[in-house]
């Protein structure tokens, strides 16, 4: 496909959040090889915690909101904080929501069957997130039977990795990340 269409999601709503300005670089970074990027931010999907609890069937308009964006786009790249060496619950829970999606819904085959995935991470701390990203490449190849390309960027010392604008700092954080982009662009026909 010419002009793959890739969401890129962050696990993360707080405001100046490192996550957030890695997904905002790698949406640049996804139009620049010739993606369409969307940029979805969780903070307008509420969701209350997956518990098991939902005994009438309904799901959350949230969750089939969601779902949908997911469903209309060829790849998706999620950006997860890294919280004591796992991605974060807000990341995590939006997953469980999907996957709870019924197949006359669409279910789990249109958003982790589908398209195409790709991970990255940004913390402050030394590895970046690395540990992070193992427990999703899990979560999603393992437990959601997702496609993860190799390449995934992680983004240490986030506290100083981007400039004013949003914009990596380094070159070797920026040829990361691009390496994420143009695997994830290439798999897709780009």
């Amino acid at each position: 496909m010419a002009n793959p269409k890739i969401l890129v999601m962050p696990g993360s709503t707080r405001e100046g959040s490192f996550n957030t300005q890695l997904a905002n670089a790698a949406v640049r970074s996804i139009e620049a090889c010739g993606g369409a990027a969307t940029l979805v931010n969780l903070a307008d999907y509420p969701m209350d915690f997956v518990d098991g609890g939902n005994s009438s069937g309904d799901m959350p308009s949230a969750v089939a909101e969601l779902h949908a964006k997911f469903a209309a786009h060829d790849g998706i790249l999620l950006i997860t904080p890294e919280y004591n060496s796992f991605p974060s619950p807000l990341l995590l829970n939006a997953l469980d929501w999907l996957s709870r999606v019924r197949h006359y819904e669409g279910g789990m085959d249109e958003v982790f069957g589908r398209p195409l995935y790709a991970v990255c991470a940004a913390s402050p701390s030394p590895i970046g997130g690395y540990r992070a990203l193992m427990a999703l490449r899990q979560k999603l190849g393992i437990g959601l039977g997702a496609t993860v390309i190799p390449a995934m960027a992680h983004i240490a010392a986030a506290y100083e990795a981007f400039d004013a604008n949003g914009e990596l700092k380094s070159d070797a954080n920026k040829a990361m990340l691009d390496k994420v982009v143009n695997q994830l662009c290439a798999r897709l026909g780009a």
